[in-house]
């Protein structure tokens, strides 16, 4: 169920993922 897409939305682990990239970025741009 976790790896089946969901039609015509994006998934709560899509999100979280794209979150945790994005915090990731925005660290490694500021310096900690």
């Amino acid at each position: 169920k976790a790896a089946t897409p969901v039609p015509g939305g994006v998934g709560p682990m899509t999100i979280a993922s794209l979150l945790e990239n994005t915090l990731i970025a925005y660290e490694r741009k500021e310096g900690f």
